[in-house]
């Protein structure tokens, strides 16, 4: 029974030490994010003015960018979900928004191609052809909560041209190896504007909604 009340000295003096202890280790620790790092849905799109591809090469470059301040929902579910959501004309903007939202993403962008032309020149004899082609890609910036398209980004018209012999059908562009050529060159160009204008959207915009 002596003992008692030596436990009890003990008992508030160690849960001092305790408290001091996680005061420090507190101050050490690097402070938490005010919230989460934004999410970003990349999809091709709209679905009429789409190269295959193009939004798969503009992600892969946005992923060499480690510290590009938001994260990307994932390549292979984008595909899957804008093979099965109708992103044709003027229900694009809704459809990639309502994508995003399904993926917890903050920002949808679509990638397409407003520009894409192939003027073919056949030989005098037709035996051969020149098909001279070119390539824009654009993104189109869509906020996930209100489906309104906040930004629009379109790259330079690349060109290009070949030479070859005419016995066989033009192929379709998904499968044009200059087309595909062209869309390569563009994506790095496309991907570097919007690593430089995504954050300042994501700013604005999760600044206003946090501000409504």
């Amino acid at each position: 029974m002596q003992r008692l009340p030596s436990r009890r000295l003990r008992s508030p003096l160690a849960a001092a030490l305790v408290a001091a202890v996680a005061l420090v280790l507190g101050a050490c620790a690097p402070a938490a994010a005010p919230q989460g790092e934004a999410k970003v849905a990349v999809m091709n799109g709209p679905a009429q003015a789409v190269i295959t591809g193009a939004a798969e090469a503009v992600q892969a470059e946005l992923e060499k960018t480690p510290e590009r301040g938001f994260s990307l929902a994932s390549a292979f579910t984008m595909r899957f979900l804008e093979s099965h959501n109708d992103l044709f004309h003027s229900r694009a903007a809704g459809s990639a928004a309502r994508i995003a939202r399904s993926e917890g993403a903050d920002l949808a962008v679509m990638i397409g191609a407003p520009v894409l032309e192939r003027v073919v020149t056949l030989s005098a004899d037709e035996a051969s052809r020149r098909v001279d082609v070119s390539v824009a890609l654009e993104a189109q910036v869509v906020d996930a909560t209100t489906d309104a398209i906040v930004q629009t980004l379109r790259t330079r018209t690349q060109q290009g041209s070949r030479v070859e012999a005419n016995d066989l059908p033009l192929p379709e562009p998904s499968d044009d190896a200059t087309v595909i050529a062209l869309m390569q060159q563009a994506a790095p160009e496309l991907s570097h504007s919007l690593l430089a204008e995504l954050p300042y959207l994501i700013k604005q915009l999760l600044i206003g909604s946090s501000d409504g």
